[in-house]
C-alpha cells in the first residue's frame, strides 16, 4: 500500500479550502467560478484551462492567478504554481488561501524554512487559522525539530481537538522524543477516531514500527487483524511486528497459519529469520531455501539462504549457492562479499582473498569488503602485495576508516619485520591514525604494542597493551604479548598472569573471528 505523505495529505486539505468568493460581474469571474468547482472535483487540467482564460480576459485578477496556481500545485507542475502564487500575494498579500497553497508548494519542495515562513505569515493575519498552526508545526516535523513541532500542533489541536492528520503528526513527535507514555495515550485518542477498517490504521501501524515502537505497531495491527482476519497485509505486517518486538513463538504461529494459506517467498523468507531466532536452525534454513526457490531472481532472498549456510558451518554448500548467484546477479558487491566470507571461513584463504578483491573493483569504495580483505591478508600467500596495494589506494579516497587504517599498519609491520626501518615508522603512523579516529578499536591499541615491543620501547608497549586488554578482555593474543612485555621489563608474577589468561582464551579466538565475520554478513544482509 501506498502511504500519503505529510505534505500530500496537507495538500488536500489546501484544495478542499475554498478561494474567496467572486463577483459575478463579468466573464473573468464566470470563469473563477468554473475554475472553483473544478477544483473541488478532482478535476484539475479543466480547472487549469478555466482559471487561465480568466487570467486572460483580466491580467490582474489576483482570484485569477490565485486558481491558476492552486491547479498547477495539484497537477504537480509545482515550479509554476510558485511563480502564480507569489503574484496573488503581491497583487494581494491579504490572500491568506494562495499564501498556505504557496507554502504547501515549499513543504513538497522540501523548502521547509520557506515553507514555514509563508504559514507564519498567515497566521499574522489570522492567528487561528487551523491549517497554517498544523503547516508550521509539519515544517519544525520534518526538519527534526520535534519539541519546537509539538509546540505548534498543540496550539492546533485545541481548534480541532479531533483531527486524525493532527494527532498522527503528534503522536509521530512523541516517537521522536521518545515519549513512549504520551504517544500510547496518543495512539489510544486516535484509535476512538478511526473505525476498525479504516486504512490509516495501516499507516499508523507503518509509522509506530518505522519509530521501533513495536509494541504499540502491534496493538494497532492486532485491531487491524481482529476486523480483518483473511487480509494478508494486515496478518504480516503484524507476524513482523512480532519478530521485531522479539515476540517470536507468537510470530512463528501465525507465519505458519499463513503459509499453509500463501507459499510465499516473502513469508518463507520472514518464518527463516524467525525460526533462527528461536533456535529452530533446521526449520529456519528450509524456510530460507524455500523462499530462495520461489523467487530466483530476489537477490534478499538467495543471499539470506546462502548466509544462512554460512551460519550453520556448512560452508562447501554455502560456496556453491553463493558462486550460483554470483553469476545471476554479477554486479552484487554483496553475493561477493557473503562468497569471500565463506571462502575465508572454509579455510580457502587465497580464494577467499581473489574474490574480496574482485568485490574491491566492484564497490572500491566499500568498508565491508576491505575489512574482510584486512583478515584474509595473513594467508592470502601471493596476493598480499595485491591486498597492500588495494589498502593504499583506498585509504587515499576514505582515510578516515579506521580499520583500514588499522590493517594497513599492520600489513606494514609484518614486512617491517623482514625489510626497512622505513615500513616499521609507516606503520606507526597508520596505527597512530586508526586510533585517533577511534580510540577504543582495542586491535590497533593491540598492533601499536606489538610494534613498539619490536622498537625494544618496552613501557610505551606496556601501557598499548594493558589498554588492549582494558578495551577487550578477551583478547588472547593481547595476553600473549603481555606476557612477554612484562617477562623483559623483569616482572615474572604479571608475565605468568598474563600467560595463564591467555592459555584460557586461546581456543575462543578462532571463534570469536569467525563470529565477527558472520556478524559482518548479517549487517549487510538488507
Amino acid at each position: 500500500m501506498k502511504l500519503l505523505g505529510p505534505a500530500t495529505c496537507l495538500g488536500l486539505l489546501i484544495l478542499a479550502s475554498p478561494l474567496a468568493s467572486a463577483a459575478p460581474q463579468d466573464s473573468a469571474a464566470t470563469y473563477c467560478r468554473q475554475a472553483q468547482a473544478y477544483l473541488d472535483h478532482g478535476n484539475y487540467r479543466e480547472a487549469l484551462a478555466a482559471a487561465q482564460k480568466a487570467l486572460e480576459i483580466d491580467p490582474r485578477s489576483a482570484q485569477a492567478e490565485s486558481l491558476v496556481g492552486t491547479a498547477e500545485f495539484a497537477l504537480g507542475e509545482l515550479d509554476n504554481a510558485e511563480k502564480h502564487l507569489r503574484r496573488v500575494l503581491a497583487l494581494k498579500p491579504s490572500m491568506t488561501a494562495a499564501r498556505r497553497t504557496l507554502g504547501v508548494t515549499y513543504l513538497k519542495q522540501k523548502r521547509l524554512r520557506a515553507a514555514r515562513r509563508e504559514f507564519q505569515l498567515a497566521l499574522a493575519s489570522d492567528p487561528r487559522d487551523f491549517i497554517s498552526l498544523y503547516s508550521v508545526g509539519l515544517t519544525y516535523l520534518l526538519d527534526n525539530q520535534s519539541e519546537e513541532a509539538l509546540r505548534f500542533f498543540e496550539k492546533a489541536r485545541k481548534l480541532k481537538a479531533d483531527d486524525a492528520t493532527l494527532l498522527a503528526s503528534i503522536l509521530q513527535a512523541q516517537l521522536k522524543l521518545k515519549r513512549n507514555a504520551q504517544a500510547a495515550a496518543t495512539l489510544s485518542e486516535l484509535d476512538t477516531r478511526l473505525g476498525p477498517r479504516d486504512p490509516r490504521r495501516v499507516q499508523l501501524g507503518a509509522l509506530l514500527a518505522s519509530r521501533g515502537a513495536y509494541e504499540l505497531a502491534i496493538i494497532e495491527f492486532k485491531r487491524l487483524h481482529e476486523a480483518q482476519p483473511d487480509s494478508y497485509e494486515v496478518s504480516y505486517n503484524l507476524a513482523l511486528a512480532y519478530h521485531r518486538a522479539g515476540k517470536e513463538d507468537e510470530a512463528s504461529a501465525l507465519l505458519a497459519s499463513l503459509v499453509a494459506r500463501h507459499e510465499r517467498a516473502e513469508l518463507l523468507n520472514l518464518l527463516g529469520d524467525v525460526e533462527e531466532s528461536r533456535g529452530n536452525h533446521a526449520r529456519g534454513l528450509e524456510a530460507f531455501q524455500r523462499a530462495a526457490e520461489l523467487e530466483p531472481r530476489s537477490e534478499d532472498y538467495r543471499f539470506d539462504y546462502a548466509n544462512e549456510l554460512v551460519r550453520r558451518g556448512n560452508f562447501n554448500e554455502a560456496l556453491d549457492v553463493f558462486a550460483a548467484a554470483t553469476k545471476d546477479f554479477p554486479g552484487s558487491v554483496r553475493m561477493r562479499l557473503g562468497w569471500g566470507a565463506a571462502y575465508y571461513l572454509a579455510g580457502k584463504y587465497e580464494e577467499a582473498a581473489q574474490t574480496l578483491l574482485h568485490a574491491a573493483e566492484i564497490a572500491p569504495n566499500s568498508s565491508e569488503v576491505y575489512y574482510l580483505l584486512g583478515r584474509a591478508y595473513d594467508a592470502a600467500g601471493t596476493l598480499q602485495e595485491s591486498i597492500a596495494h588495494a589498502f593504499r589506494d583506498y585509504l587515499r579516497r576514505k582515510p578516515r576508516d579506521a580499520w583500514a587504517q588499522l590493517f594497513l599498519g599492520r600489513i606494514l609491520l609484518a614486512r617491517a619485520r623482514q625489510s626497512s626501518l622505513r615500513d616499521l615508522n609507516e606503520a606507526e603512523r597508520h596505527l597512530r591514525r586508526a586510533i585517533a579516529l577511534d580510540s577504543k578499536l582495542s586491535e590497533a591499541h593491540l598492533a601499536l604494542g606489538d610494534l613498539l615491543q619490536t622498537r625494544g620501547q618496552l613501557e610505551t608497549a606496556r601501557r598499548e597493551l594493558e589498554r588492549t586488554v582494558a578495551l577487550d578482555p578477551k583478547s588472547s593474543a593481547a595476553y600473549y604479548k603481555l606476557a612477554q612485555v612484562y617477562r623483559k621489563l623483569g616482572r615474572p608474577d604479571r608475565s605468568k598472569a598474563a600467560l595463564e589468561k591467555f592459555q584460557q582464551l586461546k581456543e575462543d579466538g578462532a571463534e570469536r573471528n569467525q563470529e565477527q565475520i558472520r556478524g559482518l554478513l548479517d549487517r549487510v544482509k538488507r
